[in-house]
């Protein structure tokens, strides 16, 4: 399983490293990105011979949230992870963590700076809340390249359906992401629309007779895909920190912290996060909480959709560790705008498995009014 984690990654390099045009030479003066995902999940098995070790009753609730803002001059960070696993038969567990970091940056047009930060964490196999405060110095910085992708999206689509002769000069993308990321400035969606046509058209590859009702439709709908975020960089950090609370229930401890996070992106249908973070006493191979994941997000076409995580967490306590692995894949077809197919497969081990656990999920949901 170990080798064919290594190998997805590679291929999922080379596959990066294949697209012929970068986006992360682009640079806004604000980077403002957030996403809430919500899930749940319910199984209901009565076996028919009456054998209640059979019987499954059992549903998960999944939240996750995240909110990343930078400028200049400072930024902040807030990340929320819950899971709730519920069995009317058996033992219900829970985990959620809470992290929060605000940095300052030592100059404003430098990478460096300073930050202090705050992280709870519960869970049903500790005996008490963990709260921690931490502070230190890191170098870094995240930038959103929506604004970019988003006007080589609307380029590609206009090329593909044969309504330019050729792409953008890359003076007119730039002038386009500029005015996409400029968006607040405008009284409706509608007003932007007019000035994105103006570019297109004065670029010269636009057919004769200009765009038309469904070349603007288009584009009007992929402005309005608030859910589509691209953004690029990374940051590394590391502190001391104070425990506040110890969910072990045992003294409060100084703790030395260290994290990083990467962002990357190529085009506008790919998308590659990579974040790991490590805490605990000065003593780390007795006691320590290690955490790190990996998200790759590929818009294959315009009706398909890939999404492919992968988690990992270790808790050491008393020099004993305690690993979780997960591995998630969702495919999402969408052959009308109103209805979508996903195919969900998870693969989970935890400790004392003997095998890896694996969930696979078929959904189709309709829109019908």
């Amino acid at each position: 399983m170990r080798g064919g984690v290594a190998v997805l990654v590679v291929l999922l390099g080379v596959a990066l490293a294949a697209e012929a045009v970068s986006l992360c030479s682009y640079r806004s003066p604000l980077t403002d990105l957030s996403s809430l995902m919500m899930g749940f999940s319910y199984q209901y098995t009565n076996d028919p011979y009456g054998s209640k070790e059979r019987d499954v009753n059992a549903g998960r609730f999944t939240v996750d949230y995240k909110r990343l803002f930078d400028t200049a001059e400072y930024g902040f960070d807030a990340s929320l992870a819950n899971q709730l696993d519920i069995s009317l038969l058996g033992i219900s567990t829970y985990s959620t963590i809470a992290d929060g970091n605000y940095k300052r940056y030592l100059t404003a047009d430098g990478d460096a700076f300073a930050f202090a930060g705050a992280s709870a964490r519960s869970s049903s196999s500790y005996s008490s809340l963990g709260m921690s405060v931490n502070l230190g110095l890191g170098l870094g910085r995240f930038t959103d390249v929506t604004p970019l992708a988003l006007a080589t999206r609307i380029d590609e689509d206009l090329v593909r359906r044969g309504r330019l002769t050729d792409h953008l000069r890359a003076a007119d993308l730039q002038i386009l992401a500029y005015e996409i990321g400029s968006r607040q400035t405008y009284a409706s969606l509608a007003d932007l629309l007019s000035v994105v046509q103006q570019i297109i058209e004065s670029s010269g590859f636009v057919l004769p007779g200009g765009l038309d009702a469904l070349d603007l439709s288009r584009i009007s709908t992929l402005l309005e895909d608030e859910g589509f975020t691209r953004y690029c960089g990374w940051d590394a950090k590391a502190g001391v920190g104070y425990e506040i609370l110890d969910p072990s229930g045992g003294a409060n401890d100084i703790l030395v912290t260290a994290a990083f996070n990467y962002a990357f992106t190529t085009a506008p249908n790919v998308q590659l996060l990579v974040n790991g973070s490590i805490s605990g006493p000065p003593n780390l191979s007795v006691t320590n909480r290690i955490d790190l994941g990996a998200e790759y997000d590929y818009i294959i076409s315009e009706f398909l959709n890939l999404k492919a995580t992968y988690a990992f967490s270790r808790e050491t306590w008393a020099s004993i560790p305690t690993d979780v692995h997960h591995i998630g894949l969702n495919v999402v077809l969408t052959p009308l705008s109103t209805a979508n197919v996903t195919l969900q497969v998870s693969l989970e081990h935890r400790p004392y498995y003997l095998e890896w656990s694996v969930d696979i999920r078929l959904g189709i949901s309709i829109q019908l009014l």
